[in-house]
């Protein structure tokens, strides 16, 4: 037979048990005596023994069952306390096993319980909404304000959120942004959908963190799930609604769809076969010439990135470099590209320059101007022919580190160029405050601005600006031969695009010196419809 646990035990011996046993013991050993006559004997011997001081043994033994009864009482009631303590501290050990400590609500297992139980007790074709729920602009909140704040933030946002859901809804704390909520069975996709318009709505409100207001916001992703499903895949497709939801932008929701799915899958074989691709060195790059407006003469080439993988072809630049810079490759395709690129062209006339784009996240690399530097020595490529292409997400957030990394390579010979003007926010003091020796005028402003008189004007500022500052201007996207006559009018120094010639690879470029460097001019031929525009994606 089973022996009671201690717990039992410990409760039942309670300050209420231990004097029913007591006085259950004297009703059942007081006739024990007096048949046994017992006390007639002690009053004999009593008698017969008077200088023993018998009676006064007797207090005695009376005063010791006294004493021996209240040590009896007290060890319960104190065996009682200890009983409640365990109990309390083994509901909190069950409660914290389940909840997040910091905002009450239930954690990642508790989460993960609750989708098993749904999923074993609902009835065939039940289906529920599911959601997954990413903080944005949470990390600058514990940067600029603190943990503190960014713990009020999240119990904040916890109490939000649980307010918009009501109902028998499941929220849970799943990560450490990240919350997930189960939708009550009586929300159909509809409701649910306008619950989480209303959280989105309520995240965006500001949060009050001492003398300071936090604003944060949120992206959600959805998904229908079917309840007898397994509950991971629900959530792994919740995940990817989530993700199509940031890429919409910021306070956004979408709801997971197949077709999503299937370029997420192609989007992961991509990254592991670009893995493959740098280690082989099967990415190389193109040269497209940049041409000097006002004589058509030949002045260098912008290195662009191109990769034809053996099944899928030609995989577009703005595709794989983005998989690049997500995935932590791009330093990596970044050094091997421009070494190849240096190379390639150091044989070329001396006359000629190579412009290279530099990611933002191969900018922040510490080492960025000494690995610069050893691949222009090891292949003999002169410094003075370089110029470094950087945009201004890569400098925004830290303008002394940049003007320090760009100055550097300047002291090495490299020319400097700002890429994409005009599309960042704070381009005036990018240029006020950091050494360019030249700027790029983005395609965005520069294709078919003939007929559009909106880009003329902002062009039109752009030169006056760089004249102003004695800049060097480059425009990209020419397509037309309006657009170049638009640019030369302007006095713009330079220009590429399809008018003049598309990227080419390295061993086409030695016939395109030979054919077109003593004197290349616009062809005649060119019309001024546009050529179709193919993806352009600078490293």
């Amino acid at each position: 037979m089973a022996l009671p646990s201690k717990s039992k035990f410990l409760k039942f011996l309670s300050h209420r048990t231990i004097p029913i046993l007591f006085f259950v013991s004297a009703l059942v050993t007081w006739p024990v005596l007096a048949e046994m006559e017992l006390f007639e004997e002690f009053y004999k011997l009593s008698r017969e023994y008077e200088d023993w001081d018998l009676d006064e043994f007797a207090l005695l033994i009376v005063n010791l069952s006294v004493a021996l009864f209240a040590s009896v009482v007290f060890q319960g009631s104190k065996i009682r306390r200890i009983s409640h303590q365990r109990e309390a501290e083994r509901r909190r050990a069950e409660r914290n096993a389940c909840h997040d400590p910091l905002t009450g609500l239930n954690n990642r297992r508790a989460f993960g319980d609750a989708l098993g139980a749904i999923s074993r007790q609902a009835k065939d074709g039940e289906t529920r909404v599911m959601a997954v729920i990413d903080l944005d602009r949470f990390k600058p909140v514990n940067d600029l304000f603190g943990h503190a704040a960014g713990d009020a933030t999240l119990v904040a946002v916890a109490q939000r959120l649980h307010d918009t859901m009501g109902g028998q809804s499941i929220l849970a704390r799943i990560g450490g942004d990240e919350f997930s909520v189960i939708f009550d069975t009586s929300c159909d996709p509809g409701v649910a959908e306008r619950l989480v318009r209303k959280m989105l709505l309520a995240l965006e409100e500001a949060i009050e963190f001492e003398d300071h207001h936090i604003f944060i916001g949120c992206s959600i992703g959805l998904v229908k799930w079917g309840c007898k499903n397994a509950p991971d895949e629900a959530l792994r497709q919740a995940d990817k609604a989530l993700y199509a939801a940031k890429e919409k932008g910021k306070g956004q929701f979408a709801w997971y769809d197949a077709e999503l799915d299937k370029k997420s899958q192609e989007r992961a074989e991509i990254e592991a076969d670009l893995r493959l691709a740098i280690l082989n060195s099967e990415i190389q790059p193109w040269f497209q010439p940049i041409i000097q407006i006002g004589t058509n003469k030949l002045v260098g080439f912008e290195v662009l990135a191109r990769w034809t993988h053996a099944t899928r072809g030609s995989i577009p630049p703005d595709v794989f470099i983005e998989i690049a810079e997500d995935s932590g490759q791009i330093s990596k395709l970044g050094y091997a590209l421009l070494q190849k690129a240096c190379v390639a062209a150091r044989n070329w006339d001396a006359a000629l320059n190579v412009s290279f784009n530099i990611s933002p996240y191969q900018f922040h690399d510490p080492r960025l101007v000494h690995r610069i530097a050893d691949i222009l020595a090891d292949s003999a490529f002169s410094a003075n022919r370089l110029t470094i292409e950087v945009t201004e997400s890569a400098i925004i957030h830290d303008f002394t580190a940049a003007r320090d990394k760009l100055m550097a390579l300047k002291d090495i010979g490299i020319s400097v160029a700002l890429d994409d003007f005009g599309t960042g926010y704070s381009s005036l003091a990018s240029l006020r405050k950091l050494p360019f020796d030249r700027i790029k005028i983005d395609r965005s402003f520069v294709t078919d601005i003939a007929r559009e008189p909106q880009n003329q004007r902002i062009v039109s500022g752009i030169m006056a600006l760089a004249n102003g500052l004695d800049l060097a201007v480059t425009a990209e996207g020419i397509e037309t031969v309006d657009d170049l006559a638009f640019l030369q009018a302007l006095d713009c120094p330079l220009g590429q695009g399809y008018l003049f010639d598309k990227a080419l690879p390295a061993e086409q470029v030695a016939w395109f010196l030979d054919s077109k460097w003593s004197d290349l001019c616009v062809d005649p031929n060119l019309t001024e419809q546009s050529h179709a525009t193919a993806p352009k994606q600078a490293l």
